[in-house]
């Protein structure tokens, strides 16, 4: 049965007609393919308009679809470096329309213009926005029946002061603005796994039969079947299974990867790890930056870059982060995290950019680019993983590995376009979630991992497990001593179940005996089929030759074992100003900020010199720089002495009462997944501490407990201007705080450099830093996400700034 997969956005009629059009796909050899995907797309987005299947014969059809609930999606161009043309052509002159439409659909502004035969430009676009809210805007010329595309904006409210105007190119055939058809209107592209890619110009939406679209076989194919011509079983399962490190094998099973967890880091794995036949990948979760390797640049955790709105920033974080990468001898990087975080209790909400989609295609996109290259061309790229796989925000009061009450629907709306932006990317693997959705686990979930994942999106590289997923596929929601409910199945079951729903490679540095043993019996009794193993194994083997790994197993000698990258300043450059970017300025009574740089300053606050807080989870340690075992960060900037950098001028005195201003620093402590979860029953003012082993587990205590509301007033009593800097992984419902503040800063987790946090209180660099997550007035409103009707204290893209 052929199924069709339409975005459903708006009410903003395209055309006149109806779509109408079908199609065959076939083989060069003419052989019908079935389960081809088929993308109708517009412009140079990303995301598809619609996406179907081709039956057994090979046929597909969009015939039916109304044109009034298809739009062009929001999300970055192809190219992130650069902007849209805003450019079409006409025959004749005639009156236009130029219409500015946001992401849901709604026509915010709109005016007539006259343009003229040939090529148009659209000059000063942004002045279409014009005290319009802040967000995403896609922007069309209508003429007659027909309405083009033109491109999209990330309107910030920095409006030209030049009129919007059409300025005439003159005959079509002029190319200096002229896009291609493709680029100007609508496109079919095709898809299947071990096919290369193919696109088909439309002259409209209602052609009918457009023919055959021949996929021609890739090439690439040939160089995977001749070394898995060699491999036997155990060589295949052993692709299949990550372990831990030191290891590289267990017993005839030649492992494709092997990993280690937070605070873990083997400087020597690689020289015996890369000198296999085949490349055993070394896999850890560098979220922000080398988290665990010392010296490494760590960059703002994603929602502070979310906060930036600014791609290109982070795909040249990607880049850094990848040449760092191979310098300690790591090819494989458990990250971009494309969550989109719904519930401020939840742990991981500062691993996601924010709280749309839109950003989670923006920004989760732009990483892989950077991490990879275009479609993976690039000479430092190495594997990324985008993760987790599905629904890991949506879960009911944002509990970690817990059950998202979801439909489809919201999860294609919300969840899916970030996975769609990635693998247009060429994302090399894709990892399963703890979560379940509607009860079930995600390790399991063969509608989701083959039949949206690989299926619908033509995701052709591999499906890895999280951290012994499949195990806690057992008893789903079960994390450290969180209760799960046990599902009665047997660890044999839960291998069966995961491989055969599509999970390509286990990742079980617990359990890699019981896996790979395991997953042998349950071939050689046929209850996992050969076929199911040489797809997984062919799809590890793609990622790997398209990473380089198969040709050039040492890595790029450029980047390999070359210390000198691993914190430089060149990075550490980027990485302050991504800080710089990523603060969100709430609040500035009386312009208490930019702060002077000649004057009397008091900094305080547990958070003013403390590198761990800046750090947060993921860095030196699981949970954060974790101490009590030895580790240590060096190379990094605290805020203090970032603004001693900053302003060496100014007197940063001892004393609140010698001061004329009071820098006031304070936070969260440093947390990672399902131990920073809030599950009490009142988060109002709660603020993260700490977490108890085999006790009460996580603390939170009040902003009142924790004396900041009295510590503020006592400044204020004095007559003290107070400057709250406040270091968070999340929006937090403490309006008590930020009420007692003169001026209020979100700093999210800025990571090393500090000095960036100064180039902002000091003025060095006007805020531009943008709410990625709605801020909630008070804890009854959690969850709060825009669109919902609820009154945040700040919405959603709220953020200040100050002349320089």
């Amino acid at each position: 049965m052929r199924i069709l997969f339409t975005i459903l956005l708006a009410s903003v009629a395209l055309f006149a007609a109806p779509v109408n059009l079908s199609g065959t796909v076939i083989s060069s050899g003419g052989v019908p393919i079935q389960d081809a995907s088929v993308q109708l797309k517009s412009g140079p987005s990303l995301l598809a308009l619609a996406r179907t299947l081709s039956n057994a014969q090979g046929n597909f059809s969009f015939a039916g679809i109304d044109v009034n609930s298809i739009i062009p999606k929001p999300g970055l161009k192809t190219n992130f470096s650069s902007t849209p043309n805003f450019t079409f052509s006409l025959s004749r002159p005639q009156a236009v329309k130029i219409l500015a439409v946001n992401v849901k659909g709604r026509v915010q502004s709109e005016l007539i213009l006259q343009a003229q035969t040939g090529v148009n430009f659209l000059k000063s676009p942004r002045s279409l926005l014009n005290a319009a809210p802040l967000g995403i805007y896609m922007i069309f010329a209508q003429y007659g029946s027909e309405r083009v595309f033109l491109g999209s904006l990330n309107y910030q409210g920095q409006i030209s002061s030049t009129e919007v105007s059409l300025v005439s190119e003159g005959s079509s055939s002029k190319q200096a603005l002229a896009l291609t058809t493709a680029q100007l209107g609508q496109f079919l592209v095709v898809k299947k796994v071990g096919f290369l890619p193919e696109s088909v110009a439309l002259a409209s939406l209602t052609l009918g039969s457009i023919g055959n679209v021949i996929l021609k076989p890739d090439p690439l194919e040939a160089r995977i079947d001749s070394v898995m011509a060699l491999m036997s079983l155990d060589d295949k399962i052993g692709q299949m299974t990550q372990g831990k490190v030191s290891g590289t094998s267990y017993g005839d099973f030649e492992w494709g990867s092997a990993l280690q967890g937070g605070g873990e880091y083997s400087s020597s794995y690689s020289t015996k790890a890369w000198a296999k036949t085949i490349p055993v990948s070394y896999g850890k979760d560098n979220v922000h930056g080398m988290g665990d390797v010392p010296g490494a640049t760590i960059f703002p955790h994603n929602i502070g870059l979310g906060a930036t709105r600014d791609s290109a920033l982070v795909r040249r974080i990607g880049e850094a982060i990848a040449k760092e990468m191979w310098a300690a001898g790591i090819d494989l990087n458990f990250s971009p995290a494309i969550s989109v975080p719904r519930d401020e209790r939840w742990g991981r909400v500062y691993e996601g950019y924010g709280e749309t989609p839109e950003l989670a295609v923006m920004m989760g996109a732009a990483m892989v680019r950077g991490l990879q290259g275009d479609m993976y061309n690039a000479d430092h790229r190495v594997m990324a993983t985008a993760k987790h796989f599905l629904g890991d925000g949506a879960t009911d009061k944002g509990y970690d590995r817990g059950n998202a009450t979801i439909s489809d629907a919201d999860l294609r709306e919300i969840h899916l376009p970030g996975y769609e932006a990635v693998v247009e990317q060429g994302v090399l693997s894709v990892m399963a979630s703890f979560n379940q959705i509607n009860g079930t686990h995600q390790h399991v979930d063969s509608l989701r991992l083959t039949g949206w994942l690989k299926t619908e999106l033509a995701f052709d590289g591999y499906i890895i497990a999280d951290w012994e997923g499949i195990e806690n596929s057992k008893t789903p929601g079960k994390a450290g001593d969180y209760s799960g409910t046990s599902t009665g199945t047997s660890s044999k079951d839960a291998i069966k179940k995961a491989i055969n729903a599509g999970i390509d490679m286990g990742m079980v540095p617990d359990s890699y005996k019981t896996f790979s043993g395991a997953l042998k019996e349950l071939v050689n009794s046929g209850e996992v089929s050969q076929s199911r193993i040489d797809d997984a194994v062919r799809r590890i083997l793609r990622a790997k030759f398209r990473a380089g790994r198969m040709d050039q197993p040492n890595g790029p000698s450029a980047y390999r074992n070359n210390s000198s990258l691993i914190g430089s300043s060149a990075h550490r450059a980027i990485a302050r100003e991504a800080v710089s970017k990523s603060l969100v300025l709430l609040k500035n009574e009386s312009s208490v900020l930019p702060l002077s740089k000649t004057g009397k300053i008091y900094v305080t606050g547990e958070a003013a010199d403390n590198i761990d807080m800046q750090l947060g989870g993921w860095t030196m340690g699981w949970q954060g720089v974790d101490r009590a075992n030895g580790m240590d960060f060096t190379g990094g900037t605290t805020i203090l002495n970032g603004m001693k950098q900053v302003a060496p001028s100014a007197n940063f005195v001892s004393s609140s009462q010698d001061a004329d201003v009071i820098v006031y620093v304070v936070g969260e402590k440093p947390y990672a997944e399902w131990l920073g979860d809030y599950r009490g029953s009142n988060f109002e003012g709660q603020i993260y501490r700490y977490f108890t082993w085999g006790g009460a587990g996580a603390t939170f205590n009040t902003v009142e407990e924790l004396g900041y509301i009295s510590k503020i007033s006592e400044y204020k009593t004095a007559g003290k201007k107070v400057v709250t800097v406040f270091i968070s992984g999340r929006p937090l419902p403490i309006s008590t705080l930020i009420t007692a503040s003169d001026a209020f800063v979100a700093a999210w987790l800025p990571g090393s450099e500090g000095a960036g946090v100064a180039d902002v209180l000091f003025g060095d660099y006007a805020p531009t830093g943008k709410l990625p997550h709605s801020w909630p007035a008070s804890a009854s409103q959690i969850p709060i996400n825009v669109g919902d009707g609820k009154t945040p204290l700040y919405e959603y893209g709220f953020g200040l700034t100050y002349p320089l």
